[in-house]
């Protein structure tokens, strides 16, 4: 198989796992809360961003795609709106931790996850703190792929498995490590490329949604026993469920809400999404305590996030991918239409890939 068809199901799906970000930091910053404390989990759906960005990558990209052209098209994909952001955290009135020079650099190169001074690591704009876990990724993707491909399908499947134990194990001896650390948080995204690499192979794994979801609940319910940073070794199986199985259902071309233009574009907006609204909860939040109850001024504040997130797709993330990426459009930006389109552009899969976010 020269390239992967895309997937419009997990273009959507990265709404949710967005969504549940958001949903996580109005809580913490104590603006508004879901009931049974449900939404102290969301910060789960970092993993989830991880493990479909490896396997979106893994599915999507050819082969033939030379490493130089794949760094710049994850550049092109991710640090022209991340950059802008730093620009705005420099700007606003309140950060969500700190505000300095070294914070500043740290972030425009993507490396601040390295860092132990959490002032660096949650500089500047806090949350984009995944991204140099991201960009880790990707530096690294061509080796994994080259790797994996030399190795039994048994040890690929054992590699991602064994990883996630180790960060488990040494996130417990060091949350914050095992938070931020980006070679620990490797292991959700190896699982994603392995699945990615087997489905590309022609593994056809037959998950029932109803299946996924029973998986899905149960592991939370797992996770609000579990020490942090457990969780983020425990969801990840979960989480591959869920897109094996949206994944199948698009690969027998099924119709379904998932497959909406609105949900698709929803999809491709939400990395904005994930950029932008933990300032907007921060600095708007201040100026509404008095307006009326929590879940009025939660709906205010999801809604300014949702907007200046489209600003940021439509008028920084578009046209500077395209602009970068040269000839070549990027599977993530393009048309709904296209998303259904045996000539996907370039192959490098429906979104994020799918996973440049938390």
């Amino acid at each position: 198989m020269s390239r992967g068809t895309a997937l419009p199901r997990l273009t959507s799906l990265r709404l949710f796992a967005a969504a549940v970000v958001v949903v996580f930091h109005l809580d913490q910053w104590g603006v508004a809360s879901l009931p049974a404390s449900l939404s102290t989990l969301g910060f789960v759906g970092v993993s989830f961003f991880f493990v479909l960005s490896g396997f979106v990558l893994a599915w999507g990209t050819d082969p033939a795609l030379p490493a130089r052209r794949f760094y710049r098209h994850r550049f092109a994909r991710v640090w022209p709106s991340h950059a802008v952001m730093v620009g705005v955290a420099a700007l606003v009135p309140v950060v969500a931790v700190a505000r300095s020079g070294e914070s500043a650099v740290a972030n425009l190169l993507l490396v601040q996850g390295w860092w132990r001074d959490p002032e660096v690591v949650f500089g500047m704009n806090g949350v984009a703190w995944s991204l140099s876990c991201e960009m880790f990724f990707y530096a690294m993707f061509p080796l994994t792929v080259w790797v994996l491909r030399r190795v039994p399908g048994v040890v690929q499947w054992a590699l991602p498995l064994a990883a996630l134990v180790v960060s488990g194990y040494v996130g417990l001896q060091d949350a914050a490590l095992g938070e931020h650390l980006p070679v620990l948080r490797f292991s959700e995204f190896l699982l994603g490329v392995v699945a990615g690499l087997a489905m590309r192979a022609g593994w056809r794994p037959r998950v029932h949604p109803l299946v996924a979801a029973v998986v899905l609940v149960a592991g939370l319910a797992v996770c609000f026993r579990a020490p942090f940073p457990l969780p983020n070794v425990i969801m990840p199986v979960p989480f591959l469920l869920v897109l094996l199985s949206a994944a199948a259902r698009d690969l027998d071309d099924k119709g379904g809400w998932l497959r909406s233009r609105a949900l698709i574009f929803a999809g491709e907006a939400s990395f904005a999404l994930y950029l932008v609204h933990e300032l907007v909860i921060i600095n708007l939040a201040p100026h509404l305590w008095e307006i009326g109850p929590q879940w009025v001024i939660a709906l205010i504040i999801a809604a300014t996030a949702c907007v200046l997130a489209v600003v940021l797709h439509l008028a920084v993330e578009r046209p500077a991918n395209k602009l970068l990426r040269g000839r070549s459009r990027s599977v993530a930006l393009a048309p709904p239409q296209a998303l259904t389109s045996d000539e996907a552009p370039d192959a490098e899969g429906p979104r994020e890939p799918a996973g440049d976010r938390v």
